[in-house]
C-alpha cells in the first residue's frame, strides 16, 4: 500500500500532466494511461484520407470506443460543442467501425467538472443506438484511474518521485540543474530586495500544508550545497537563477488554477518545471532531480523568490 507521501507525488504529478496537456498531448496521455490499466486496449493513429474514422482509442473485445477532447488552456473550451459534434459524427463510426456496444466522451476539464448537459446528450445517444453505454470521462475520472496502478506503471507514466526522508542529495544533479538555468537565464533580473522572513511563518502565510510544509524544511537543511556551488561562481550567477526560478513561480500562478491546495500544485508544478527534459532520461535519475530541485526551491524559498513575501499578502 502506498505511503501517503507517494500518493501525494503520483496524484500530483498526475493532476499537473492534466492541466498542461491539450490537444494530441492530452490524446497521449490518455492512451498511455488506458494501455496501463485496460487489458487490450488500443490507440488509433490517422491513416491518410480514412483518418482515425472518429475513434480517438477503442477496446475491441468490448466494442468500445473513446473520442477525446482536450481544448488548450488558454481558450474557452466549449465541451457541449465538442459532444454535439461527436455525436453528430457518430455515423461515421458506425461506418468505419464494426459493432459499436459502449461510447465515451473524454473531456480534460481540469477538474473544473462536466458540463450537465453533456450526460444528457450522451443519454439521448445511447437510447437513439441502443448501446450499453454512453458517459463522460472527466479528468477526475482520469485521475482516480491512475491512482488505480501499481507504482510502476505510476512511474512509467510521471516518472520518479522524490524520497520522503532523503538523507543525501546528490551534488552532480544539483550542479547540473543550477548550470542549466544559468545558461538559460530569464529576461528578468528583478529581485526582492526585502528582510528574509521565518521560514515557517511564510509556509503558513502562503497556505503550504503537509507533505510540502515538510519537505520544504528537509530540503532547506540542504541549502549548503546550493551555497557553495554558488560561491564557487561568478557573482551574477545567483542573481540569474533566482530570476529564472522566479519567474518559474509566477508562471505555476497562470497554470495551476487558484484552489486550496493550489499553493501545493504549483511547488510540484516548478519541480517538474526546473528539470530539462535532457534530464528525463529513466525514472530513478528523474527521482533524483526531482530531489535536487526541492533543495533549489528551498534556497529561493527562504529569499523569498518563490511564493510571496508575508508582507505582501493583504490580511482578510
Amino acid at each position: 500500500m502506498p505511503s501517503p507521501h507517494d500518493d501525494f507525488w503520483y496524484r500530483k504529478l498526475f493532476k499537473i500532466r492534466l492541466y498542461e496537456a491539450s490537444g494530441n498531448a492530452f490524446q497521449q496521455l490518455f492512451s498511455a494511461l488506458m494501455q496501463y490499466s485496460v487489458p487490450g486496449f488500443q490507440s488509433v493513429a490517422p491513416w491518410g484520407n480514412w483518418g482515425d474514422g472518429g475513434n480517438d482509442g477503442w477496446c475491441p473485445l468490448e466494442n468500445r470506443y473513446f473520442q477525446v477532447y482536450g481544448p488548450e488552456a488558454t481558450t474557452a473550451p466549449n465541451p457541449v460543442s465538442a459532444v454535439k459534434k461527436a455525436v453528430a459524427d457518430f455515423d461515421k463510426l458506425k461506418t468505419k467501425w464494426a459493432s459499436i456496444e459502449c461510447y465515451h466522451f473524454v473531456y480534460n476539464d481540469r477538474f473544473v467538472g462536466m458540463p450537465a448537459p453533456i450526460g444528457s446528450i450522451l443519454q439521448e445517444l445511447k437510447m437513439k443506438e441502443r448501446l450499453i453505454e454512453a458517459t463522460p470521462i472527466s479528468s477526475a475520472d482520469l485521475e482516480a484511474r491512475f491512482m488505480s496502478l501499481n507504482e510502476s506503471d505510476k512511474m512509467m507514466i510521471v516518472g520518479g518521485i522524490p524520497s520522503a526522508t532523503p538523507d543525501y542529495i546528490d551534488p552532480k544533479a544539483i550542479s547540473e540543474l543550477l548550470t542549466h538555468l544559468a545558461d538559460n537565464p530569464s529576461s528578468r533580473f528583478a529581485l526582492l530586495d526585502v528582510t528574509s522572513p521565518d521560514f515557517d511563518t511564510k509556509i503558513v502565510m502562503n497556505g503550504i500544508t503537509s507533505p510540502v510544509s515538510d519537505q520544504l524544511r528537509i530540503s532547506s537543511y540542504q541549502v549548503d550545497d546550493v551555497n557553495r556551488f554558488l560561491n564557487a561562481r561568478d557573482i551574477g550567477l545567483a542573481q540569474q537563477i533566482a530570476a529564472e526560478v522566479k519567474e518559474l513561480y509566477t508562471r505555476s500562478q497562470t497554470v495551476i488554477p487558484d484552489s486550496v491546495d493550489a499553493p501545493n500544485e504549483r511547488y510540484v508544478w516548478l519541480v517538474e518545471s526546473l528539470i530539462p527534459e535532457f534530464m528525463r532520461k529513466h525514472p530513478h535519475s528523474q527521482a533524483a532531480y526531482r530531489q535536487a530541485a526541492q533543495v533549489i526551491i528551498a534556497k529561493y524559498f527562504e529569499t523569498c523568490d518563490t511564493y510571496e513575501h508575508p508582507n505582501s499578502i493583504n490580511p482578510a
